[in-house]
């Protein structure tokens, strides 16, 4: 009897405890339910078996122990996490590429009134005007005013696509450090985590600021954690480690031999194989064959043909004095819209007739009015273009978006907390511990009947 006896205060305060357990942990759930990056514990309980007796001739009781805590699990699964973070990967790229396009349609601004299609028809239009009114001092100084407006425009957008590819490689620069960073703090999270396991300590709230730190990372680089058996985790950039355990490689923006813009490794020259994320995204876009760059190019190639049109036939001309023209507009090959100028200032300069063809002839401002045709088909043609890879960049955005949405909500159904759930576990834990402390006042107090009541009859 004795032994049975304190066996069952054992067990009851071993149930004691383990209720006590999760009541705090569903406390805990409940506290942090409006956290970002918390994943829901819960106790994970074991039964113990019946004690060994020792001795020549033994049998075992066979009655367990009771329960006990085993551990504090979390409602995570590496799986759906890594779907998450291979979801946000393609969200910053998408993001990035969307954005950029973005830019370049607000600096186009087709169609309107004060795009480049307006300022290319006013300047064809104003060559009309003058072939109409050949040696018309106002039709002059339209055609000029006309010239320097669309020549001006065109400076103006050039610069400001050039404004947003210097944007994009600062904050090309400024992901750069930022990952460097983050990489930082998962190495120092890394050794928490096995300071903490190896003291015998809860790491959960590590692992959740492990995996957040994780998908900040892969929204950045695209790369991927690879979780060890002690908790810590590797993090993998193009299948090299930028965190191997507590040590970290660092990244660097760098420039290949062909002055293409790379992110490296800070250690060694060469690009670091960076294949996703807004890094990935930001790369692709300062890439010589990015929107960026094609956009600019597209200015180039309207600038040049315009001005080289326009020259080619001026110069063949003859004012109304009978003076053989000379070039109308002057640029840099190199960088033909950034340096557009028109040469010509006086509107007695303007070579709009035929040579020999007399003062009234207007044979050559009406041929340069007729390139406007040609000049405006292939920038229309451009500006299309920009619009379809435009439409393609935000269609691939929001298919990210909604991938990115499923993964979380996958996620979400696993780690979030539900205070209704954990309010039905509070009670059900509360419960729990009123039983294992009556079986222990019940216990208490047959114990206190055997120990001072039995035999006090007849004394």
């Amino acid at each position: 009897m004795g032994l049975s006896t304190f066996h069952s205060l054992n067990t009851a305060a071993r149930g004691l405890e383990a209720a006590r357990a999760q009541i705090a942990i569903t406390a805990q759930n409940t506290a942090n339910a409006g956290t970002v990056g918390y994943t829901r514990q819960s106790a994970q309980l074991q039964s113990l078996p019946g004690v060994q007796p020792t001795g020549l001739f033994t049998n075992p009781t066979g009655v367990g122990q009771g329960v006990e805590v085993a551990g504090i699990g979390r409602s995570a699964s590496e799986l759906v996490n890594r779907q998450v973070r291979g979801a946000v990967a393609q969200t910053g790229f998408q993001q990035v590429r969307a954005e950029a396009y973005s830019g370049i349609e607000d600096v186009l601004r087709e169609p309107g009134d004060g795009s480049v299609s307006s300022a290319v028809n006013a300047y064809h239009s104003a060559w009309q005007d003058l072939a109409n009114n050949p040696g018309d001092a106002g039709a002059g100084a339209a055609l000029l005013e006309a010239a320097g407006s669309l020549a001006g425009r065109l400076r103006a957008d050039v610069q400001q696509l050039k404004d947003q590819y210097a944007a994009q490689g600062h904050e090309l620069r400024a992901e750069v450090a930022q990952v460097n960073s983050l990489a930082e703090q998962l190495a120092q999270i890394n050794g928490a985590i096995r300071s903490t396991g190896a003291a015998g300590g809860s790491t959960n709230e590590l692992l959740d600021h492990r995996d957040q730190l994780a998908e900040q990372l892969s929204s950045l680089t695209g790369g991927q954690l690879r979780p060890a058996a002690d908790g810590t985790g590797d993090f993998l950039v193009g299948g090299n480690a930028l965190v191997s355990g507590e040590n970290t490689k660092p990244l660097a923006v760098g420039e290949a031999a062909d002055g293409t813009t790379i992110v490296q490794w800070e250690h060694r020259s060469g690009s670091a194989g960076v294949d996703g994320g807004s890094l990935a995204g930001r790369l692709s876009v300062l890439s010589t064959e990015g929107p960026l760059a094609g956009a600019i190019q597209g200015y180039d190639d309207l600038a040049a043909s315009m001005a080289n049109g326009t020259n080619g036939l001026h110069q063949g001309g003859t004012t109304g004095d009978g003076v053989q023209g000379g070039a109308f507009f002057d640029f840099d090959p190199a960088n033909p819209a950034e340096s557009l100028r028109v040469v010509i200032s006086n509107p007695a300069d303007i070579a709009h007739a035929g040579p020999n063809q007399g003062a009234l002839d207007g044979s050559v401002a009406d041929a340069i009015s007729s390139l406007g045709e040609s000049v405006s088909s292939s920038w229309t043609g451009f500006v299309s273009g920009v619009g379809s890879a435009s439409r393609s960049a935000l269609n691939g955005l929001s298919l990210s978006v909604g991938t990115e949405s499923s993964a979380r909500a996958s996620q979400q159904s696993l780690a979030s907390v539900d205070r209704d759930e954990e309010a039905v576990n509070l009670v059900t834990f509360q419960h729990a511990y009123q039983a294992s402390a009556r079986v222990l006042t019940a216990v208490d107090e047959m114990l206190d009947t055997l120990i001072n009541r039995v035999g006090l009859v007849g004394r």
